[in-house]
């Protein structure tokens, strides 16, 4: 098992770099399928004792389980005073990510991703927030494989409402996740303020967050109640938090 000690040192000093790609008009795998993978609280894998961590199975095509949403609250804790995506050196993040089962056969993720998530916050305005949605991938020990892809935003105040809204963001993906790996995806928000909370609502009709991925027609594994995913795949988020970025900030507000 993989002490939380190991998991903050990779968060530490893990960097993701976002992978672009541009499609080709002779691309062969123009009849990849948009598949809608829904986030689903079918067990906690993991949390933090301070909150700022969630590890939920899982990500899957089943529609919503719940009448009302799921919510989460996570705390803005995990600490990097190095430059990141957003423009300040002191920054505190929350992280929420939600993985799939091993899948059953070899899965390809080309073209644009987009991720919606619904949150809020109720915490007074810091003077800069943002956050960031993507995937990574691990193996079946919990390695990380590959660079993960996502994108981000933020803006001088508070980028988050009191009331729960959907957010999106689009990201570029050109890659084959091996049958046995798992995926997940991940939410990121920082702010300026330590401890600053926000609230994500899912698996729900009404507050469904999910993500649509363009992949060829392959069986994605339905979760089973008897089944935990490895404790391991928690360093899955040790790739959601972004050391650097080469990419232009996508909002800057003075």
């Amino acid at each position: 098992m993989i002490s939380l000690s190991i998991i903050m040192s990779i968060l530490i000093c893990a960097s993701c770099e976002q992978v672009l790609y541009a499609k080709a008009a002779n691309d062969p795998m123009s009849d990849i399928d948009l598949t809608k993978m829904n986030f689903h609280m079918y067990s906690l894998v993991y949390s933090n004792s301070n909150s700022s961590i969630f590890v939920y199975n899982g990500a899957e095509t089943n529609p919503p389980t719940y009448a009302s949403p799921v919510t989460s609250v996570v705390f803005c804790d995990l600490h990097q005073s190095v430059q990141t995506w957003l423009p300040v050196s002191d920054v505190w993040f929350g992280v929420v990510t939600w993985i799939t089962q091993p899948l059953a056969e070899n899965m390809t993720i080309q073209g644009s991703v987009s991720m919606t998530v619904w949150m809020s916050t109720p915490d007074e305005a810091p003077a800069l927030s943002g956050y960031a949605f993507g995937l990574s991938e691990v193996d079946s020990l919990g390695n990380p494989i590959g660079e993960s892809s996502y994108q981000y935003y933020y803006a001088y105040g508070n980028v988050l409402g009191r009331s729960p809204a959907p957010f999106k963001l689009s990201f570029d993906v050109n890659r084959t996740v091996t049958k046995g790996h798992i995926i997940g995806f991940f939410v990121v928000v920082g702010a300026n303020t330590q401890g600053w909370r926000y609230q994500v609502y899912f698996d729900s009709p009404n507050m469904n967050s999910f993500a649509e991925l363009p992949i060829l027609s392959v069986p994605v594994p339905e979760f089973s109640e008897v089944i935990e995913v490895i404790i391991m795949t928690m360093v899955l988020v040790s790739l959601c938090v972004v050391r650097r970025s080469r990419k232009k900030p996508l909002a800057s507000t003075d």
